[in-house]
């Protein structure tokens, strides 16, 4: 089930679209993960559109079902945590796995990173867009190629 939102803090909003990072959405969804920061990303989908590559999908489906075997989520909680993924304005970038790839690769290569993590970067920089993470080395790369981050 999402973890509650301190409605105290101040989050921070990115007021615009923005590349979901897997680690971001798991915030929502656990609550030892949580921050001001993450609901803030949350709430702005009010407003604005995330962008996801396409594997975004398999990868957060990874995470939750791994944390189902491990027992950290029930599956009643995970489908109440997919039904509000299902309401957001969450957009799917179909060019992600159809012509992507080759600059996907090269930036993995150039920065050391898993394919996975080059997705997100590539869908930055190709749609000029900041990009909500909490992976380290995707950060640390995305900083290096002029990616706005924002705080998650």
């Amino acid at each position: 089930m999402p973890a509650a939102a301190d409605p105290t803090a101040a989050p921070a909003t990115p007021g615009g679209p923005y590349v979901l990072d897997v680690s971001v959405a798991c915030a929502w969804c656990f609550s030892n993960e949580a921050s001001a920061n993450a609901w803030g990303l949350l709430q702005s989908l009010t407003t604005a559109a995330a962008h996801v590559p396409g594997l975004w999908l398999w990868e957060l489906g990874n995470v939750l079902i791994q944390a189902e075997r491990r027992q950290r989520i029930t599956h009643a909680a995970m489908r109440t945590f997919l039904g509000l993924l299902d309401t957001l304005p969450i957009e799917v970038d179909p060019a992600s796995p159809a012509t992507a790839w080759h600059d996907t690769l090269s930036l993995a290569r150039s920065h050391q990173l898993t394919t996975y993590d080059a997705a997100y970067l590539e869908l930055a920089l190709r749609r000029g867009l900041p990009l909500a993470s909490r992976d380290r080395a995707l950060l640390a790369a995305a900083a290096a190629e002029g990616v706005p981050l924002l705080p998650t």
